[in-house]
């Protein structure tokens, strides 16, 4: 298998966002239940009041930032204003295509290598920070919602992928805006 680098990365600024009041501990990821297109649009209307720091085209092949990473973008409630948010466009239903995981893989371990903080699937509501997690192990803190959808083996398999990537290394200086 090939290695996966990280996507270009286009800038539109979300309306959507606040300073952060706390040190980031948490890479989040999501699933936009939508197009890349139509989610993108969204999460930059006003009217939305949500919004993630970057969202993932369906073919892993680009990403859009909508927040940059020193401010708070508005994904999961309680955990805002101390994590970095993914979304993988697309939906659950349909499932991701592996090449879209894999890129996804990355940029979770290009945060973490970021913030300084460890490759390991986190439980917050268990008291655990220092790593990445999904949407759903934030419960009604995060807002409630179970994106993204994975079976136990799709999460096992892409918690496998966030450590490869993290331990090959060889990361940017920098991906997106601050």
């Amino acid at each position: 298998m090939g290695y996966f680098a990280l996507p270009p990365i286009l800038w539109r600024r979300s309306p959507n966002q606040s300073q952060r009041t706390s040190a980031v501990d948490l890479v989040v990821v999501h699933d936009t239940e939508g197009s890349y297109a139509g989610s993108v649009s969204w999460l930059c209307n006003p009217h939305a009041q949500a919004s993630a720091h970057v969202v993932l085209r369906e073919d892993g092949g680009e990403a859009t930032q909508l927040v940059g990473w020193n401010s708070k973008a508005w994904a999961c409630a309680s955990f805002n204003s101390r994590s970095d948010n993914l979304e993988i466009a697309g939906s659950s239903r349909k499932g991701y295509p592996d090449k879209q995981l894999r890129r996804a893989a990355r940029i979770v371990a290009y945060r973490l290598h970021k913030r300084g903080l460890k490759p390991r699937h986190v439980k917050p509501l268990s008291g655990q920070t220092g790593g990445f997690c999904y949407h759903s192990d934030l419960g009604a803190p995060g807002g409630g919602h179970t994106d993204p959808g994975f079976s136990k083996a799709r999460s096992l398999w892409f918690d496998a992928w966030v450590k490869f990537e993290y331990a090959r290394g060889h990361f940017r200086a920098s991906w997106g805006r601050d």
